[in-house]
């Protein structure tokens, strides 16, 4: 059996890249969960691989799922779906280029290129990272922050979710509140002011 050799680079840092040798047999799921996995970042965010020519324009889509059900003109499906593609199935080109999209809120995009197609040797599990420099790029593991100028929530003395049940009593003891058609056809009372 052969292994694919995929070089993989982060936008514009040139302090990270990654190689990662990956069973020809093995589906793009298997590549992302490697991948998010040495990156320890979240695998379930919504993400895709994208089959590209040589200027890394995109031609096909893989992705994490399905969000358009509606099959092309020719019956075939507009998205491949990671568990179901197998990186044999979509890579044709000897320096097949392909970009990884992490996010789609924020779009982190990373560019891969295919090295080599060698033999896989026997005793190796893959996929594995032959090869790693960098640490993670700070920007996938950024944590939510308290946006600057928005006060934090107000401290309502009890927690939302707890609700007195004296209180939803009272409130469903009174009849007549809001129940008449007076509350909306007539006007103010002059005393109200």
């Amino acid at each position: 059996m052969h292994i694919y050799r995929f070089r993989i680079t982060f936008e514009d840092q040139d302090e990270f890249f990654r190689e990662l040798e990956i069973m020809a047999d093995q589906s793009f799921e298997d590549f992302h969960q490697a991948l998010t996995k040495n990156l320890e970042i979240d695998p379930g965010m919504l993400s895709s691989f994208f089959i590209c020519d040589h200027q890394y324009r995109k031609k096909k889509e893989i992705s994490v799922l399905n969000m358009d059900p509606e099959p092309n003109e020719d019956g075939s499906d507009p998205v491949l779906i990671m568990q179901d593609t197998l990186l044999s199935d979509a890579i044709d080109d000897p320096h097949q280029k392909l970009l990884y999209v992490y996010d789609y809120l924020n779009y982190w995009t990373f560019y891969i290129e295919l090295l080599k197609i060698a033999k896989a040797q026997d005793g190796i599990s893959y996929p594995r990272f032959s090869k790693v420099r960098g640490l993670t790029p700070r920007e996938l593991k950024a944590t939510p922050q308290q946006i600057p100028g928005v006060e934090k929530g107000m401290d309502l003395g009890f927690d939302e979710d707890e609700i007195d049940p004296e209180d939803v009593e009272k409130l469903d003891g009174r009849e007549d509140f809001g129940n008449s058609e007076e509350d909306f056809t007539q006007g103010p009372d002059e005393d109200d002011f």
